[in-house]
């Protein structure tokens, strides 16, 4: 087998496919695979400055196109990195369900699609099912643990999962992370967006396939950030020429959401789904929603 390609999504890169990239390319690498992680979208907020100081190895672009390539925390085709040549992918690794029956008739056992909360769960299954989890990096490490955290809002997320919770406890054995490192890691996200909320916003904004437009950031306490930032957040999602947006934000220290829509359709329509309740724009649930699972909620009525 030539050169392995590890990679994931075109728009931007998450904490989750940042671990899943770079981990499983340290896998392959470990069984004497010649393998290169290559993540061509922006890294979002979820990963933090804090974390962009780590040893982080992977390309923004690909050293050549004759490569076989391992698809990591997508397996949805129209949003897969420009480069990738379907033909030649080889895995897939994903946690959003819709794609599966696809994938196996075209790679058999090599798609592992599987309802997890976090795609770092499965990588990390994968280190254990072949032995290497004691050949982990501090750094791989790190970012396997942050992400399942960050996927499963500190496992309050209902998608959370007791493999999830099996391999966060098994990974903590080699991290090399303060012991509040989970308050740290909301909190400095919080504080980076502050920063820039404009550019976090817009970093964190997506379709999914359907028609409405939602723009997501989650913070250790998220109220203020709403609050203040009602202006910024209308400017940013109206801007995509689509009424139908709103933005959510999992406040993690709370244990709910704050909700923010202008469209009475759409208030209708988190009401309907998700138990939401609105006061005028401003609306809030009763226990934390991550994004895709608000979208699969809204999948089923429309």
């Amino acid at each position: 087998m030539g050169k392995i390609i590890v990679t994931t999504g075109q728009p931007f890169t998450d904490i989750d496919a940042l671990a899943c990239a770079v981990s499983y390319t340290e896998l392959l690498g470990l069984e004497g695979k010649e393998a290169d992680a290559v993540l061509p979208g922006p890294l979002n907020k979820t990963v933090t400055d804090k974390i962009k100081r780590w040893k982080l190895k992977f390309k923004i672009i690909p050293d050549k196109n004759d490569a076989n390539y391992v698809l990591v925390d997508i397996s949805e085709p129209q949003y897969f990195a420009d480069f990738v040549k379907e033909k030649d992918i080889i895995e897939i690794f994903d946690h959003h369900t819709g794609f599966e029956n696809y994938w196996k008739e075209k790679i058999g056992t090599k798609a592992i699609i599987e309802k997890v909360g976090s795609c770092a769960t499965l990588i990390w299954e994968e280190f254990i099912k072949r032995k290497k989890e004691k050949n982990i990096s501090d750094t791989n490490a790190n970012l396997l643990y942050t992400a399942i955290i960050s996927n499963t809002l500190n496992f309050k997320a209902s998608i959370t999962t007791s493999r999830d919770k099996r391999a966060f406890n098994e990974i903590q054995k080699y991290i090399n992370l303060p012991k509040n490192w989970i308050e740290i890691y909301f909190e400095d996200q919080e504080k980076e967006s502050l920063i820039n909320p404009r550019d976090a916003i817009l970093n964190d904004t997506k379709g999914m396939g359907f028609e409405y437009k939602i723009g997501q950031l989650e913070f250790w306490d998220s109220k203020k950030f709403v609050f203040n930032h009602l202006k910024e957040i209308e400017e940013i999602l109206s801007s995509f020429g689509n009424e139908k947006w709103f933005f959510t934000s999992p406040s993690i220290n709370e244990g709910i959401n704050y909700l923010f829509t202008k469209n009475s359709e759409v208030k209708i329509l988190l009401e309907k789904t998700i138990g939401a309740k609105f006061k005028g724009d401003i609306g809030t649930t009763d226990k934390l929603w991550l994004r895709k699972e608000i979208i699969q909620e809204i999948k089923k009525i429309i």
